[in-house]
């Protein structure tokens, strides 16, 4: 696990080269943004980058998934939607009412379209990318983010400080693309 940790830790990536850059295996990732970049949250700070840590995912979630780090990475949080990632839904979440994004339910919030290209652009001009290639990167996970305390991880990180923050923003945004179904 300690090669894994030192990895997430190295050197950010910009998002227009992690695009070709990640490799299709197995692995955890971790997303670096700039400082005062999102309202309200604040992570660790990077040992030699001027960014702190914001979120820790992983790649597949289980033996039966054959997701890897760059169907993940590139497939749903880089070029997905807020239907499919995580991250997206809580960037959405904490950034729609300042940026002015507008959300509709489906089976879950989601940004509407023009806005999630918005988020994407946002995405590429603040965050960064590491990741740590792991052959069953679902038994390491809880320990990973335990160590790196990433501030929007919301499983197996309830005890984190700014959980609860996290946790309202996006309840709210889901009550409020609710309002839009």
């Amino acid at each position: 696990m300690d090669d894994v940790v030192a990895a997430l830790r190295g050197l950010p990536v910009p998002l227009i080269d992690a695009v070709t850059a990640v490799p299709a295996a197995p692995g955890l990732y971790a997303w670096w943004g700039r400082f005062g970049a999102l309202p309200g949250i604040s992570g660790p700070r990077h040992d030699a980058a001027d960014l702190q840590l914001l979120y820790v995912g992983i790649a597949p979630n289980g033996a039966a998934s054959k997701a890897t780090l760059r169907s993940r990475v590139v497939g749903d949080h880089i070029r997905g939607t807020t239907g499919s990632s995580t991250l997206r839904r809580s960037l959405a979440a904490l950034l729609s009412e300042q940026q002015g994004w507008r959300s509709r339910w489906t089976t879950r919030p989601v940004l509407v379209n023009a806005d999630e290209l918005r988020l994407s652009e946002w995405m590429a001009e603040r965050l960064q990318l590491t990741w740590a290639e792991h052959p069953e990167p679902w038994t390491v996970e809880t320990r990973v983010i335990a160590e790196l305390e990433p501030p929007l991880n919301q499983s197996d990180n309830a005890a984190h400080p700014l959980h609860s923050f996290v946790r309202q923003a996006r309840q709210k945004w889901r009550e409020e693309a609710r309002g839009h179904a």
